[in-house]
């Protein structure tokens, strides 16, 4: 900065000067005038001459003027801002304001009032607190003049800048070009020791503004610092965060107290007979909470068929691969003993008004609609009975997680730097505690062999490095520790919730001791043989015996070592035969005598694949020091017509 005043003001006017007279609407002229007070506070008057021609400055301009400037960590520091006056043309300008973020945009002009083609020359006087920033050796105005975010060029930008009485300028820079650039095409002069004025020595385009930073002596303006209150409501979206945060755990352990909490339960032993009454889809059904399917096979509806089979209700008949029919037998007749609702429901869409049918896709619209009625059947008799899901209490949870987030984000207005680190780890929360449930609800459910078991690992290794790559981003994060603790509570929060949809759910009282005992007979059929001779009071296998209980066995996914079971016995006492059983409700190519329990498996999964085939397809450096840009500091924003 050279110290003439004179040679200063000629450079200063003859770089004002240079702008062009161009057409269009444009900005000819921003003049702020800033008078820095003893207090602290800030009188601003900025002047702003407009060339209208009705395109987009019809009514009037608007004025967006940042109000929350950012400390370190994140946390926003609400400005005191009171508006003096506003004027157009000399004369009083009516205004309303809204705000946009952190942003208070005032629209000057009214709504049913069009400007004339032409300049307009509006006046915005404004007073606003907590602007300066102090340092160890001096305190600095750090001011962006225009803002970086108008919608128009700006000809000639020129900045006045008054320190209070026994203040002097300590050190002056500014910086041009759109937000976050350091041009430095700008020209300084003082008038006196506590006078500064600042002019950009170029047109500024749109999205361009002039910053300055002043420095001057310390301790002559009056120290302003937010007070507890100020800190609390400039950062109530960022305390709404951290209470959803902590109540959303806390709320799933409360329900998981209240609802969630399984009955006392029994050891489990091995258990001779089903649960009395149950038909061998309702224990499927019952046992896994639903319709489980492995593969391409739906347990609970290939429980019912291998039971109509059983009962010599039909037959299944295999003539090639995914090549099966289902014919009704010659001796169901009406007067037979009635079938539970389910078999019974799924009977008579299949064969009610015919001999056969072919699982194929010419008949999959009536597979399918004789699967929808067995399985309405079932819910209708069980649904609720043994288990329940508490989706309520979860669906309580979840809507004050989604509640408090995005509340807390609205009420916050999040700078882009500290999204980066929120959105990113949300993404990782859902998709990481998604996939990482499915492939336990793979490994759990005991169905399938080592090829399921090995996918499922995968999937949980696959979920869980996703939510470690969400806990990484949060932990070498460098600043905004804020939003980095606030990312790091959504991802817990979101696994956390994951968690608890699974836990929340508890059996019935009367489905404890249901689901007890179609574990102990589901433990033993699938230790029927290992452990015959512990199970001294086990029935005798007979052929009855294994058949009748088979489809119960297909229900819960062991009909393989059931039917190793019958095998074993069949090599024991009648090793004749061992080699020429065959069920009477299956003809096909997939039954094997030399190895029944993987011809029952295998009979299983061909009945499966034929069905899943005919199914239809569902549908803060200093700035005066030099460590500025262009839009840091106070003031900013940006503007544009209306």
């Amino acid at each position: 900065m050279r110290t003439v005043a004179g040679f200063l003001l000629a450079v200063f006017l003859a770089a004002i000067a240079c702008g062009p007279a161009t057409a269009g609407e444009v900005i000819r002229n921003f003049d702020a005038d800033i008078v820095v007070k003893g207090d602290g506070s800030l009188d601003v008057t900025e002047t702003i001459t407009v060339n209208a021609e009705g395109n987009q400055i019809r009514r009037g301009i608007y004025r967006d003027i940042p109000l929350k400037t950012m400390s370190e960590g994140g946390l926003w520091s609400k400005n005191g801002f009171d508006i003096v006056a506003i004027e157009r043309d000399g004369q009083r300008e009516s205004y309303r304001t809204e705000w946009q973020g952190r942003y208070l945009r005032i629209y000057l002009g009214k709504e049913d009032v069009f400007l004339s083609p032409g300049e307009h020359t509006y006046s915005i006087r404004y007073v606003t607190t907590r602007q300066l920033r102090y340092f160890d050796d001096y305190d600095e105005l750090y001011w962006n003049v225009t803002g970086n975010f108008w919608s128009f060029p700006i000809l000639k930008t020129l900045a006045t800048v008054h320190l209070p009485e026994g203040a002097v300028v300590r050190q002056v820079a500014g910086y041009t070009g759109a937000f976050g650039e350091a041009g430095s095409d700008y020209v300084a002069g003082r008038t006196g020791d506590s006078t500064i004025k600042v002019a950009a020595k170029r047109p500024l385009g749109a999205g361009e503004g002039l910053t300055i930073a002043v420095g001057f002596t310390k301790g002559v303006v009056a120290l302003q610092e937010d007070t507890a209150a100020t800190w609390i409501w400039s950062n109530i979206g960022l305390i709404v965060l951290f209470a959803g945060g902590l109540l959303v755990p806390l709320y799933f352990l409360f329900a998981w107290n209240r609802v969630g909490r399984d009955p006392p339960g029994r050891a489990v032993i091995p258990l001779f007979h089903p649960p009395e009454g149950m038909e061998p889809a309702a224990i499927s059904y019952a046992h896994f909470n639903g319709f489980r399917s492995a593969g391409s096979k739906d347990l609970s509806f290939i429980a019912a068929l291998l039971s109509l089979g059983v009962k010599k209700r039909l037959v299944i008949e295999e003539a090639g691969a995914r090549d099966i029919a289902l014919r009704r037998t010659a001796s169901a007749q009406a007067g037979d003993k009635p079938l539970p609702e389910g078999e019974a429901a799924l009977y008579n869409k299949l064969l009610g008004g015919r001999e056969a049918i072919s699982l194929d896709k010419a008949n999959g619209k009536t597979l399918l609609s004789a699967r929808t009625a067995f399985q309405s059947a079932i819910r209708r008799k069980h649904a609720g009975k043994y288990y329940k899901v508490n989706l309520g209490w979860f669906v309580g949870g979840l809507v004050l997680l989604l509640g408090s987030f995005l509340l807390g984000l609205i009420l916050q207005s999040p700078p882009d730097d500290g999204l980066v680190y929120i959105i990113p780890c949300v993404m990782a929360g859902v998709f990481g505690s998604v996939i990482f449930s499915i492939g336990h609800f793979m490994w759990r459910d005991g169905i399938g062999g080592y090829f399921r078991r090995f996918v499922a690992m995968l999937l949980m290794a696959l979920g869980g490095a996703v939510l470690l790559i969400g806990v990484m981003v949060v932990l070498l994060g460098g600043d905004l520790v804020w939003y980095r603790a606030v990312a790091g509570l959504l991802i817990f929060n979101i696994a956390f919730a994951a968690l608890m949809l699974r836990l929340l759910g508890a059996p019935t009282t009367l489905g404890a001791d249901i689901l007890n005992r179609i574990e102990g007979f589901k433990l033993y059929l699938e230790t029927a043989e290992s452990n015959r001779l512990n199970m001294r009071d086990a029935p005798d296998m007979t052929e009855e015996l294994f058949e009748r209980y088979l489809p119960y066995a297909a229900g819960l996914g062991v009909e393989e070592p059931w039917s190793d079971a019958w095998a074993a016995h069949l090599r024991r006492v009648a090793p004749e035969r061992a080699d020429s059983y065959r069920p009477g409700w299956y003809h096909g190519s997939s039954w094997s005598s030399r190895n029944i329990g993987a011809a029952a498996a295998a009979s299983v999964a061909a009945v499966s694949a034929a069905m899943a085939s005919a199914m239809p397809a569902p549908k803060s450096s200093s700035g005066s020091g030099g460590g500025g840009f262009s839009g840091g500091g106070g003031g900013g924003g940006g503007g544009g017509g209306w």
